[in-house]
Protein backbone atom coordinates (compact mmCIF):
# COMPACT_ATOMS: atom_id res chain seq x y z
CA UNK A 1 0.00 0.00 0.00
CA UNK A 2 1.11 3.45 -0.77
CA UNK A 3 1.60 6.29 1.42
CA UNK A 4 -1.60 8.17 1.66
CA UNK A 5 -1.43 11.14 -0.69
CA UNK A 6 1.66 10.43 -2.46
CA UNK A 7 -0.81 10.93 -5.38
CA UNK A 8 0.49 9.44 -9.43
CA UNK A 9 3.31 11.06 -9.30
CA UNK A 10 4.66 8.92 -6.09
CA UNK A 11 3.57 5.51 -7.66
CA UNK A 12 5.46 6.59 -10.69
CA UNK A 13 8.64 7.37 -8.98
CA UNK A 14 7.83 4.21 -6.67
CA UNK A 15 7.76 2.17 -9.82
CA UNK A 16 11.01 3.16 -11.19
CA UNK A 17 13.00 2.64 -7.42
CA UNK A 18 11.15 -0.95 -7.75
CA UNK A 19 12.98 -1.73 -11.44
CA UNK A 20 15.78 -0.11 -10.68
CA UNK A 21 16.26 -2.46 -7.39
CA UNK A 22 15.30 -5.85 -9.38
CA UNK A 23 18.78 -6.39 -9.54
CA UNK A 24 21.32 -7.77 -6.74
CA UNK A 25 23.06 -4.74 -6.58
CA UNK A 26 22.75 -0.93 -8.48
CA UNK A 27 23.03 -0.95 -11.79
CA UNK A 28 25.90 -0.09 -14.21
CA UNK A 29 26.35 -0.16 -17.62
CA UNK A 30 27.00 -3.68 -19.36
CA UNK A 31 30.26 -4.42 -20.06
CA UNK A 32 31.50 -1.68 -17.16
CA UNK A 33 33.77 -2.58 -14.27
CA UNK A 34 31.46 -2.41 -11.21
CA UNK A 35 31.86 -1.25 -7.62
CA UNK A 36 30.01 -4.04 -5.59
CA UNK A 37 27.83 -2.89 -2.80
CA UNK A 38 27.32 -5.04 0.52
CA UNK A 39 24.19 -5.37 1.61
CA UNK A 40 23.56 -4.67 -2.50
CA UNK A 41 19.94 -3.25 -0.85
CA UNK A 42 18.81 -1.73 2.07
CA UNK A 43 15.85 -4.07 3.35
CA UNK A 44 15.08 -2.62 7.06
CA UNK A 45 11.20 -4.44 7.37
CA UNK A 46 9.04 -2.81 9.33
CA UNK A 47 9.93 0.08 11.84
CA UNK A 48 7.61 2.44 13.63
CA UNK A 49 7.22 6.03 12.51
CA UNK A 50 9.41 8.75 13.80
CA UNK A 51 12.42 5.36 14.46
CA UNK A 52 15.50 6.78 13.06
CA UNK A 53 17.64 3.58 11.97
CA UNK A 54 20.94 2.99 10.02
CA UNK A 55 22.89 0.71 8.20
CA UNK A 56 26.62 1.10 7.21
CA UNK A 57 27.52 0.18 3.58
CA UNK A 58 30.42 -1.34 2.41
CA UNK A 59 31.58 -0.40 -1.13
CA UNK A 60 34.21 -2.78 -3.14
CA UNK A 61 36.30 -1.21 -5.68
CA UNK A 62 36.49 -3.76 -9.04
CA UNK A 63 38.18 -1.29 -10.73
CA UNK A 64 41.85 -1.33 -11.83
CA UNK A 65 42.42 2.61 -11.19
CA UNK A 66 41.30 4.46 -7.61
CA UNK A 67 37.57 5.67 -7.66
CA UNK A 68 36.25 8.48 -5.70
CA UNK A 69 32.64 7.77 -4.44
CA UNK A 70 30.01 9.92 -3.04
CA UNK A 71 26.57 9.09 -1.93
CA UNK A 72 24.02 12.19 -2.18
CA UNK A 73 21.01 11.76 -0.39
CA UNK A 74 17.30 11.84 -2.87
CA UNK A 75 15.58 13.39 0.34
CA UNK A 76 15.97 15.06 3.86
CA UNK A 77 15.24 12.01 5.38
CA UNK A 78 18.56 10.30 4.41
CA UNK A 79 21.68 11.31 5.82
CA UNK A 80 25.41 9.36 4.80
CA UNK A 81 28.70 9.89 6.97
CA UNK A 82 31.14 10.34 5.23
CA UNK A 83 29.36 11.83 2.33
CA UNK A 84 32.68 10.93 0.04
CA UNK A 85 35.50 8.23 -0.02
CA UNK A 86 38.21 7.57 -1.94
CA UNK A 87 38.86 3.93 -2.68
CA UNK A 88 42.11 2.16 -3.99
CA UNK A 89 41.73 -0.87 -6.92
CA UNK A 90 40.56 -3.93 -5.05
CA UNK A 91 40.37 -2.05 -1.87
CA UNK A 92 36.85 -1.50 0.20
CA UNK A 93 35.07 1.54 1.87
CA UNK A 94 32.32 1.87 4.56
CA UNK A 95 29.71 4.50 4.64
CA UNK A 96 27.44 4.58 7.19
CA UNK A 97 23.45 5.45 6.23
CA UNK A 98 20.72 7.06 8.28
CA UNK A 99 17.34 7.15 7.53
CA UNK A 100 14.92 9.30 9.55
CA UNK A 101 11.35 7.91 9.12
CA UNK A 102 9.43 10.93 10.69
CA UNK A 103 7.26 12.07 7.70
CA UNK A 104 6.87 8.78 5.99
CA UNK A 105 3.77 6.11 6.54
CA UNK A 106 3.16 2.48 4.34
CA UNK A 107 5.71 1.03 2.23
CA UNK A 108 8.63 3.58 1.24
CA UNK A 109 11.22 3.51 -1.12
CA UNK A 110 14.22 5.35 -0.69
CA UNK A 111 17.37 5.94 -2.98
CA UNK A 112 20.77 7.46 -2.86
CA UNK A 113 22.55 8.77 -5.45
CA UNK A 114 25.88 6.68 -6.10
CA UNK A 115 28.91 9.06 -7.80
CA UNK A 116 31.67 8.11 -9.08
CA UNK A 117 34.86 9.48 -10.96
CA UNK A 118 34.78 6.46 -13.37
CA UNK A 119 34.53 7.66 -16.88
CA UNK A 120 31.14 7.34 -19.21
CA UNK A 121 29.55 5.62 -15.63
CA UNK A 122 25.93 6.93 -15.22
CA UNK A 123 25.51 7.04 -11.30
CA UNK A 124 23.71 4.17 -10.06
CA UNK A 125 21.22 4.31 -7.16
CA UNK A 126 21.43 2.45 -3.77
CA UNK A 127 17.80 2.15 -2.37
CA UNK A 128 16.45 1.00 0.68
CA UNK A 129 13.00 -0.05 1.45
CA UNK A 130 10.47 -1.24 4.00
CA UNK A 131 7.59 -0.67 5.92
CA UNK A 132 7.11 2.12 8.52
CA UNK A 133 3.71 1.49 10.73
CA UNK A 134 1.86 4.69 11.05
CA UNK A 135 1.83 4.38 14.97
CA UNK A 136 3.49 7.82 15.16
CA UNK A 137 3.12 10.36 18.48
CA UNK A 138 -0.19 12.60 18.77
CA UNK A 139 0.48 15.85 16.75
CA UNK A 140 0.53 17.08 13.33
CA UNK A 141 -1.46 13.93 11.27
CA UNK A 142 0.92 12.97 8.57
CA UNK A 143 -0.89 14.32 5.21
CA UNK A 144 -2.31 17.59 6.94
CA UNK A 145 0.18 20.19 5.18
CA UNK A 146 -1.25 18.38 1.65
CA UNK A 147 -4.94 19.77 1.80
CA UNK A 148 -2.87 23.40 1.17
CA UNK A 149 -2.52 23.80 -2.52
CA UNK A 150 -0.30 26.57 -4.26
CA UNK A 151 -2.13 29.41 -5.00
CA UNK A 152 -1.79 31.97 -7.95
CA UNK A 153 0.28 35.17 -6.87
CA UNK A 154 -0.88 39.01 -7.28
CA UNK A 155 -1.56 39.45 -10.83
CA UNK A 156 -0.25 41.52 -12.89
CA UNK A 157 3.04 40.64 -11.27
CA UNK A 158 5.86 38.33 -13.57
CA UNK A 159 6.20 35.44 -12.14
CA UNK A 160 9.78 34.37 -10.88
CA UNK A 161 10.88 31.09 -12.77
CA UNK A 162 12.45 28.49 -10.52
CA UNK A 163 13.19 24.82 -11.33
CA UNK A 164 13.13 22.46 -8.27
CA UNK A 165 14.98 19.18 -8.21
CA UNK A 166 13.76 16.33 -5.92
CA UNK A 167 12.15 12.95 -5.65
CA UNK A 168 8.78 12.59 -5.66
CA UNK A 169 7.16 11.11 -2.28
CA UNK A 170 9.22 13.00 -0.54
CA UNK A 171 7.26 14.33 2.33
CA UNK A 172 9.71 17.29 3.03
CA UNK A 173 9.47 18.60 -0.58
CA UNK A 174 5.93 17.75 -0.93
CA UNK A 175 5.22 20.12 2.25
CA UNK A 176 7.85 22.69 0.74
CA UNK A 177 6.12 22.95 -2.47
CA UNK A 178 2.62 23.23 -1.21
CA UNK A 179 2.95 24.90 1.87
CA UNK A 180 6.20 27.32 1.48
CA UNK A 181 6.24 28.45 -1.95
CA UNK A 182 2.35 30.08 -1.34
CA UNK A 183 3.95 31.72 2.04
CA UNK A 184 6.66 33.14 -0.22
CA UNK A 185 4.12 34.24 -3.07
CA UNK A 186 1.88 36.07 -0.66
CA UNK A 187 4.78 37.56 1.62
CA UNK A 188 6.90 39.07 -1.28
CA UNK A 189 4.14 39.59 -3.91
CA UNK A 190 4.87 37.74 -6.28
CA UNK A 191 4.00 34.67 -9.09
CA UNK A 192 6.39 31.87 -8.76
CA UNK A 193 6.35 29.65 -12.27
CA UNK A 194 7.23 26.37 -10.35
CA UNK A 195 8.85 23.36 -12.50
CA UNK A 196 9.26 20.39 -10.79
CA UNK A 197 12.23 18.10 -11.90
CA UNK A 198 12.53 14.04 -11.14
CA UNK A 199 16.21 13.71 -9.60
CA UNK A 200 15.56 10.08 -10.87
CA UNK A 201 15.43 10.75 -14.13
CA UNK A 202 19.11 10.18 -15.65
CA UNK A 203 18.14 12.93 -18.01
CA UNK A 204 17.19 15.69 -15.03
CA UNK A 205 19.87 14.45 -12.92
CA UNK A 206 22.16 15.10 -15.73
CA UNK A 207 20.98 18.58 -16.43
CA UNK A 208 21.33 19.29 -13.03
CA UNK A 209 25.17 18.24 -12.45
CA UNK A 210 25.80 19.83 -15.64
CA UNK A 211 24.00 23.00 -14.36
CA UNK A 212 26.23 22.79 -10.77
CA UNK A 213 29.51 22.08 -12.81
CA UNK A 214 29.11 25.14 -14.86
CA UNK A 215 28.33 27.28 -11.93
CA UNK A 216 31.95 26.19 -9.76
CA UNK A 217 29.55 23.76 -7.41
CA UNK A 218 29.58 19.98 -6.86
CA UNK A 219 25.99 18.75 -6.54
CA UNK A 220 26.23 17.25 -2.42
CA UNK A 221 22.64 17.89 -1.54
CA UNK A 222 19.15 16.88 -2.91
CA UNK A 223 16.71 18.47 -3.31
CA UNK A 224 18.37 21.21 -5.34
CA UNK A 225 16.38 24.50 -6.37
CA UNK A 226 17.92 27.11 -9.47
CA UNK A 227 16.76 30.36 -9.60
CA UNK A 228 18.49 32.33 -12.38
CA UNK A 229 22.28 31.21 -12.11
CA UNK A 230 21.84 30.72 -8.34
CA UNK A 231 21.83 26.85 -7.48
CA UNK A 232 20.84 26.54 -3.85
CA UNK A 233 21.75 22.54 -2.41
CA UNK A 234 19.45 20.48 0.42
CA UNK A 235 16.27 21.94 2.28
CA UNK A 236 17.91 23.50 4.67
CA UNK A 237 19.81 26.19 2.17
CA UNK A 238 16.98 26.56 -0.35
CA UNK A 239 14.68 27.36 2.71
CA UNK A 240 17.13 29.72 4.70
CA UNK A 241 18.70 31.39 1.25
CA UNK A 242 15.61 31.30 -1.13
CA UNK A 243 13.42 34.46 -0.22
CA UNK A 244 16.34 36.57 -0.56
CA UNK A 245 17.97 35.31 -3.82
CA UNK A 246 14.27 35.31 -5.36
CA UNK A 247 14.72 39.91 -3.69
CA UNK A 248 17.51 39.90 -5.87
CA UNK A 249 15.84 38.83 -8.72
CA UNK A 250 12.34 40.51 -8.48
CA UNK A 251 13.87 43.66 -7.63
CA UNK A 252 16.29 43.06 -10.77
CA UNK A 253 13.87 42.16 -13.18
CA UNK A 254 11.36 44.71 -11.61
CA UNK A 255 13.99 47.15 -12.55
CA UNK A 256 15.04 46.38 -15.95
CA UNK A 257 11.30 46.29 -16.90
CA UNK A 258 10.62 49.97 -15.65
CA UNK A 259 13.89 51.39 -16.68
CA UNK A 260 14.58 49.78 -20.02
CA UNK A 261 14.10 52.95 -22.19
CA UNK A 262 16.70 54.38 -19.73
CA UNK A 263 19.34 51.49 -19.37
CA UNK A 264 20.78 52.09 -23.08
CA UNK A 265 21.84 55.81 -21.66
CA UNK A 266 22.95 54.74 -18.29
CA UNK A 267 25.44 51.95 -20.59
CA UNK A 268 26.62 54.78 -23.19
CA UNK A 269 27.01 56.92 -19.80
CA UNK A 270 28.88 54.06 -18.16
CA UNK A 271 31.41 54.37 -20.94
CA UNK A 272 32.71 57.57 -20.41
CA UNK A 273 34.09 56.62 -16.76
CA UNK A 274 36.07 54.15 -17.84
CA UNK A 275 37.23 55.47 -21.11
CA UNK A 276 39.04 58.78 -18.45
CA UNK A 277 39.75 56.12 -15.82
CA UNK A 278 41.52 53.97 -19.05
CA UNK A 279 43.60 57.30 -20.59
CA UNK A 280 44.54 59.04 -17.32
CA UNK A 281 45.80 55.56 -15.89
CA UNK A 282 47.84 55.43 -19.32
CA UNK A 283 49.29 58.45 -18.56
CA UNK A 284 50.13 58.02 -14.53
CA UNK A 285 53.27 58.60 -13.63
CA UNK A 286 54.07 55.46 -12.33
CA UNK A 287 53.30 53.68 -16.06
CA UNK A 288 54.56 56.72 -17.85
CA UNK A 289 57.80 57.15 -16.51
CA UNK A 290 58.50 53.22 -17.05
CA UNK A 291 57.93 54.04 -20.94
CA UNK A 292 60.20 57.37 -20.96
CA UNK A 293 62.93 54.72 -19.45
CA UNK A 294 61.93 52.13 -21.99
CA UNK A 295 62.44 54.69 -25.03
CA UNK A 296 66.01 55.95 -23.92
CA UNK A 297 67.24 52.26 -22.98
CA UNK A 298 66.21 51.43 -27.01
CA UNK A 299 68.20 54.49 -28.27
CA UNK A 300 71.21 53.17 -25.96
CA UNK A 301 71.02 49.46 -27.27
CA UNK A 302 71.01 51.19 -30.71
CA UNK A 303 67.29 49.61 -32.25
CA UNK A 304 66.22 51.17 -35.44
CA UNK A 305 63.27 52.95 -35.42
CA UNK A 306 61.14 49.65 -36.73
CA UNK A 307 62.64 47.64 -34.15
CA UNK A 308 61.12 50.09 -31.81
CA UNK A 309 57.95 49.98 -33.54
CA UNK A 310 57.93 46.24 -33.36
CA UNK A 311 58.94 46.43 -29.85
CA UNK A 312 56.02 48.87 -28.91
CA UNK A 313 53.59 46.87 -30.18
CA UNK A 314 54.44 43.37 -28.94
CA UNK A 315 55.29 45.00 -25.59
CA UNK A 316 51.85 47.11 -25.84
CA UNK A 317 49.85 44.02 -26.53
CA UNK A 318 51.46 42.26 -23.83
CA UNK A 319 50.70 45.13 -21.42
CA UNK A 320 47.19 44.74 -22.63
CA UNK A 321 46.89 41.45 -22.02
CA UNK A 322 48.25 40.92 -18.60
CA UNK A 323 45.97 43.79 -17.12
CA UNK A 324 43.20 42.16 -19.07
CA UNK A 325 43.70 38.97 -17.28
CA UNK A 326 44.59 40.10 -14.16
CA UNK A 327 41.98 42.57 -14.07
CA UNK A 328 39.66 39.26 -14.81
CA UNK A 329 40.50 37.64 -11.90
CA UNK A 330 39.75 40.65 -9.76
CA UNK A 331 36.33 41.25 -11.87
CA UNK A 332 35.10 37.23 -11.13
CA UNK A 333 36.09 37.64 -7.12
CA UNK A 334 34.13 41.37 -7.05
CA UNK A 335 31.02 40.28 -8.51
CA UNK A 336 30.73 37.06 -6.26
CA UNK A 337 32.07 39.43 -3.24
CA UNK A 338 29.08 42.04 -4.47
CA UNK A 339 25.96 38.93 -4.38
CA UNK A 340 26.90 38.66 -0.84
CA UNK A 341 24.78 41.75 0.70
CA UNK A 342 26.99 42.27 3.63
CA UNK A 343 30.09 41.90 2.23
CA UNK A 344 29.44 44.23 -0.58
CA UNK A 345 28.08 47.00 1.86
CA UNK A 346 31.37 46.89 3.65
CA UNK A 347 33.47 46.77 0.30
CA UNK A 348 31.26 49.90 -0.85
CA UNK A 349 32.32 51.77 1.79
CA UNK A 350 35.94 50.62 2.12
CA UNK A 351 36.50 51.86 -1.46
CA UNK A 352 34.64 55.13 -0.98
CA UNK A 353 37.12 55.91 1.76
CA UNK A 354 40.39 54.98 0.29
CA UNK A 355 39.42 56.65 -2.95
CA UNK A 356 39.20 59.97 -1.44
CA UNK A 357 42.43 59.33 0.58
CA UNK A 358 44.00 58.98 -3.21
CA UNK A 359 42.16 61.98 -4.33
CA UNK A 360 43.33 64.19 -1.67
CA UNK A 361 46.73 62.52 -2.02
CA UNK A 362 46.88 63.33 -5.79
CA UNK A 363 46.15 66.90 -4.52
CA UNK A 364 48.87 66.57 -2.71
CA UNK A 365 51.15 66.01 -5.33
CA UNK A 366 49.93 68.50 -7.09
CA UNK A 367 51.08 70.66 -4.89
CA UNK A 368 54.63 69.25 -4.86
CA UNK A 369 55.25 69.15 -8.10
CA UNK A 370 53.96 72.86 -8.19
CA UNK A 371 56.79 73.77 -6.25
CA UNK A 372 59.55 72.15 -7.73
CA UNK A 373 59.22 69.17 -5.68
CA UNK A 374 58.52 65.93 -7.85
CA UNK A 375 60.65 63.34 -6.39
CA UNK A 376 58.72 63.67 -3.20
CA UNK A 377 55.35 62.54 -4.58
CA UNK A 378 53.58 60.12 -2.07
CA UNK A 379 51.81 58.34 -5.13
CA UNK A 380 54.59 56.28 -6.86
CA UNK A 381 56.10 53.17 -7.33
CA UNK A 382 58.29 52.32 -4.18
CA UNK A 383 62.42 52.51 -5.45
CA UNK A 384 62.57 48.39 -4.86
CA UNK A 385 60.16 48.28 -7.80
CA UNK A 386 61.58 50.78 -10.49
CA UNK A 387 65.10 49.07 -9.58
CA UNK A 388 63.75 45.82 -10.79
CA UNK A 389 61.65 47.20 -13.82
CA UNK A 390 64.50 49.19 -14.72
CA UNK A 391 67.20 45.82 -14.13
CA UNK A 392 64.67 43.97 -16.64
CA UNK A 393 64.26 46.62 -19.36
CA UNK A 394 68.06 46.79 -19.52
CA UNK A 395 68.72 43.20 -19.63
CA UNK A 396 66.21 42.56 -22.44
CA UNK A 397 66.15 45.43 -24.25
CA UNK A 398 69.55 44.05 -25.65
CA UNK A 399 68.89 40.61 -26.87
CA UNK A 400 68.37 39.07 -29.85
CA UNK A 401 64.78 37.18 -29.27
CA UNK A 402 62.88 40.37 -29.74
CA UNK A 403 59.59 39.66 -29.85
CA UNK A 404 59.73 37.39 -27.10
CA UNK A 405 61.51 39.72 -25.29
CA UNK A 406 58.77 41.99 -25.41
CA UNK A 407 56.42 39.66 -24.53
CA UNK A 408 57.89 38.88 -21.31
CA UNK A 409 59.10 42.76 -20.47
CA UNK A 410 55.78 43.60 -20.81
CA UNK A 411 54.26 41.50 -18.63
CA UNK A 412 57.37 41.87 -16.13
CA UNK A 413 56.53 45.74 -16.24
CA UNK A 414 52.66 45.02 -16.01
CA UNK A 415 52.98 43.30 -12.93
CA UNK A 416 55.37 45.31 -11.22
CA UNK A 417 53.16 48.29 -12.13
CA UNK A 418 50.26 47.24 -10.88
CA UNK A 419 50.79 48.18 -7.16
CA UNK A 420 50.50 52.23 -8.67
CA UNK A 421 48.05 51.82 -11.44
CA UNK A 422 46.14 49.10 -9.65
CA UNK A 423 45.33 52.47 -7.78
CA UNK A 424 42.97 53.24 -10.12
CA UNK A 425 42.06 49.78 -11.54
CA UNK A 426 40.53 48.11 -9.33
CA UNK A 427 38.21 51.05 -8.23
CA UNK A 428 36.75 50.77 -11.83
CA UNK A 429 36.93 46.62 -11.38
CA UNK A 430 34.64 47.25 -8.78
CA UNK A 431 32.22 49.86 -10.48
CA UNK A 432 32.07 47.18 -13.55
CA UNK A 433 31.20 44.47 -11.06
CA UNK A 434 27.80 46.28 -10.46
CA UNK A 435 27.14 46.15 -14.43
CA UNK A 436 24.12 44.14 -14.86
CA UNK A 437 24.84 42.45 -17.84
CA UNK A 438 28.13 40.71 -17.49
CA UNK A 439 29.29 40.82 -21.42
CA UNK A 440 28.53 44.76 -21.44
CA UNK A 441 30.75 44.60 -18.40
CA UNK A 442 33.53 42.16 -20.24
CA UNK A 443 33.46 44.63 -22.95
CA UNK A 444 34.05 47.95 -21.07
CA UNK A 445 36.78 45.91 -18.99
CA UNK A 446 38.62 45.30 -22.71
CA UNK A 447 37.54 49.38 -23.37
CA UNK A 448 39.48 50.44 -20.21
CA UNK A 449 42.65 48.23 -21.23
CA UNK A 450 42.60 49.50 -25.08
CA UNK A 451 42.70 52.96 -23.39
CA UNK A 452 44.92 52.36 -20.59
CA UNK A 453 47.94 51.69 -23.58
CA UNK A 454 46.72 53.99 -26.42
CA UNK A 455 49.69 56.22 -24.54
CA UNK A 456 51.66 53.81 -25.01
CA UNK A 457 50.87 53.21 -29.04
CA UNK A 458 51.13 56.87 -29.11
CA UNK A 459 54.56 57.05 -27.38
CA UNK A 460 55.88 54.33 -29.97
CA UNK A 461 54.46 55.82 -32.76
CA UNK A 462 56.19 59.41 -31.98
CA UNK A 463 59.24 57.68 -31.60
CA UNK A 464 59.07 55.91 -35.00
CA UNK A 465 58.55 59.24 -36.32
CA UNK A 466 61.97 60.45 -34.92
CA UNK A 467 60.77 62.58 -31.83
CA UNK A 468 63.22 61.51 -29.03
CA UNK A 469 63.04 60.77 -25.60
CA UNK A 470 64.36 63.83 -24.32
CA UNK A 471 61.61 65.47 -26.22
CA UNK A 472 59.08 63.20 -24.85
CA UNK A 473 60.08 63.58 -21.27
CA UNK A 474 60.05 67.20 -21.20
CA UNK A 475 56.37 67.51 -22.53
CA UNK A 476 55.25 64.88 -20.08
CA UNK A 477 56.97 66.92 -17.06
CA UNK A 478 55.73 69.74 -18.03
CA UNK A 479 52.16 68.55 -17.73
CA UNK A 480 52.51 66.16 -14.99
CA UNK A 481 50.97 68.52 -12.54
CA UNK A 482 47.75 68.38 -14.71
CA UNK A 483 48.19 64.52 -14.87
CA UNK A 484 48.15 64.56 -10.92
CA UNK A 485 45.04 66.64 -10.89
CA UNK A 486 42.71 64.90 -13.62
CA UNK A 487 43.86 61.59 -11.22
CA UNK A 488 42.15 63.54 -8.21
CA UNK A 489 39.20 63.77 -10.82
CA UNK A 490 39.02 60.55 -11.45
CA UNK A 491 39.21 59.29 -7.92
CA UNK A 492 36.48 61.54 -6.58
CA UNK A 493 34.26 60.34 -9.42
CA UNK A 494 34.78 56.75 -8.71
CA UNK A 495 33.97 57.76 -5.36
CA UNK A 496 31.24 59.14 -6.59
CA UNK A 497 30.14 56.21 -8.50
CA UNK A 498 31.00 53.73 -5.73
CA UNK A 499 28.45 55.98 -3.30
CA UNK A 500 25.48 56.05 -5.62
CA UNK A 501 25.71 52.98 -7.79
Amino acid sequence: MIAPGRGARSSVCLLILVLASLSSAPAWPAGEPRLVFSPPLWNYGMISQGEKISLTVTVENRETATVSVSFVPTCTCLTVEPAARVIAPAGTAAFTLHFDSSDDVGITERGFIVRTDIPGAKAPYYLLRGTVRADRAAGTPPGAWQRQAPGPGPAGRTGVPIIYYYTPGCRSCEEFLSVEIPKLEKRQGITIALQRRDVLDPTQYEELTAFAAAHGQTLKEIPALRVGDVLLQGDGEIRARLAGVISLQTSGAQAHSQEAPANAAADTIAVLPVIAAGLIDGINPCAFTTLIFLLASLALAGRARREVLLIGAVFSFSVFLTYFLVGLGFFAALRAAAAVSLVSVILRWVLFAVLLVFAGLSVYDYTLIRRGRPTEILLQLPSALKKRIHASIRTRVRTAALVGSSLVLGFLVSIFEFACTGQVYLPTLAYLARVRQQTTALLLLALYNLCFIAPLLVVFGASYLGVSSQRITTVFQAHMGKVKLALAVVFVGLAAITLVG
